[in-house]
């Protein structure tokens, strides 16, 4: 049962579309308001989304190029510059026709996207998005207290719009998993426990010089290349998972935390600030990309593409793809001098 305040949300758009079935009314309104797009996003401070089944985000503008996200996460920079220009670029392509206003105004009363745009701490406009037209090159629209629907489009650019208007709180989260400036980093552990000679240690001593030690040799130290190892540390800027594992369930979860990570990986800051991620394999479903292996002929347990993460103190779940990881989870003899990486490097 929707709660009220889902109800109030659409309320106006229903009653649009009751009174445009009630009335037969036609589509050509002279001096409709029809100004959905913001010149000036730079003043915009607060974004509010919210849909019919209760998907909602809050985005606030906390600097210049910075948005937290319901208060608690930070918000992807490259989403919010992407809706940002499609509130400043937007324009009507034309109104909705006569055929199209009655049921045009009833699916936007019963599936659309409410968005409030704040400027300087105000409310200053609020329309709906709804869904394409049939060619895709359009997007139904209305603008709150208007009396007619728009399609809306942004002209040179052939595609729908309603993508960019998210309501669902992980769709705007940021998506790193590592996320350190390379210069702060002052150590490095990785723990392989299924290829031992792979797990090393990277320590920063005072003077900025490095040393890197395998874990399986007593922590024998490793000639190392420094433009190899710069670039190595420079993974750990941008390191990302796929998505959020919101169909895992609980049981599934203690059954995956019961079996032994194959990967440990910890990366510590020059604040004494470390993020340690468990790496875990993940089976084989029925969307897997490979279900055979193809060397024995036989049914694969794990997927050979993706992998589960959780980073420890969290009890949210990853999907993480290997080739991303493919930077970070190297054999230490790929930072030695003259040493170049192969295929063989990237099994873990």
């Amino acid at each position: 049962m929707k709660n009220k305040f889902l109800i109030t949300v659409f309320v106006c758009v229903a009653a649009f579309a009751t009174y445009s079935i009630l009335n037969k009314r036609s589509s050509t309104i002279t001096g409709d308001l029809k100004d959905f797009a913001v010149s000036d996003t730079g003043s915009i401070d607060k974004l509010f989304l919210v849909d019919r089944d209760g998907n909602k985000s809050l985005l606030t503008r906390v600097s210049r190029s910075k948005w937290i996200l319901n208060g608690k996460h930070n918000a992807r920079q490259e989403a919010i510059n992407n809706l940002l220009f499609t509130i400043r670029a937007l324009e009507v392509k034309s109104p909705v026709g006569k055929n199209l206003y009655n049921n045009t105004m009833k699916l936007m009363a019963s599936k659309s996207v409410k968005i409030e745009i704040y400027q300087h701490g105000k409310l200053s406009k609020t329309y709906y998005v709804g869904h394409p037209t049939m060619d895709n090159l359009g997007t139904f629209m209305y603008l709150e207290h208007s009396t007619v629907p728009y399609i809306m489009h942004i002209p040179g650019f052939n595609g729908f719009l309603s993508t960019r208007y998210l309501p669902k709180e992980n769709d705007w989260r940021e998506r790193f998993v590592f996320h350190f400036d390379p210069r702060t980093i002052i150590g490095i552990k990785v723990i392989n426990s299924t290829k031992q000679d792979r797990s090393f240690t990277v320590a920063r001593n005072p003077d900025s010089t490095y040393v890197v030690s395998s874990l399986l040799n007593a922590g024998k130290s490793l000639p190392y290349d420094i433009v190899k190892l710069r670039k190595y540390l420079d993974a750990f800027s941008n390191t990302n998972f796929e998505r959020i594992e919101n169909a895992l369930k609980k049981e599934q979860a203690d059954s995956i935390l019961k079996t032994a990570p194959f990967a440990v990986v910890s990366v510590t800051d020059d604040r004494n600030y470390t993020k340690t991620i468990q790496l875990y394999r993940k089976l084989v479903t029925a969307s897997s990309r490979n279900q055979i292996d193809e060397q024995s002929g036989k049914p694969l347990m794990f997927d050979m593409d993706r992998f589960y993460t959780r980073i420890e103190g969290s009890d949210e779940w990853y999907i993480c793809q290997y080739f991303h990881f493919d930077r970070i989870m190297v054999t230490p003899q790929v930072l030695m001098p003259g040493r170049l990486q192969t295929a063989e490097d990237n099994r873990y």
